[in-house]
């Protein structure tokens, strides 16, 4: 009998941290979205401001909202 796995669908995270002057820079934000940690022109720049929390890391566009990375 094969086994049938079930997901929770994921939550949309409030991204109401994030504002206009945000577009086209990117930022990392903490892991719950709650707090910006650190924003800026080049993804190293951000990275290096952040440190070493745990973070959520992205570049916010224009009109579309953001586009999340994985480090």
């Amino acid at each position: 009998m094969r086994e049938v796995m079930t997901q929770n669908p994921i939550k949309s995270p409030d991204m109401s941290v994030l504002t206009k002057k945000h577009a086209n820079k990117w930022v990392a934000l903490s892991a719950d979205y709650k707090k910006l940690l650190a924003v800026g022109a080049n993804l190293s720049v951000v990275l290096k401001k952040a440190g070493d929390e745990e973070k959520v890391v992205m570049k916010v566009l224009p009109n579309l909202g953001y586009a999340p990375i994985g480090v």
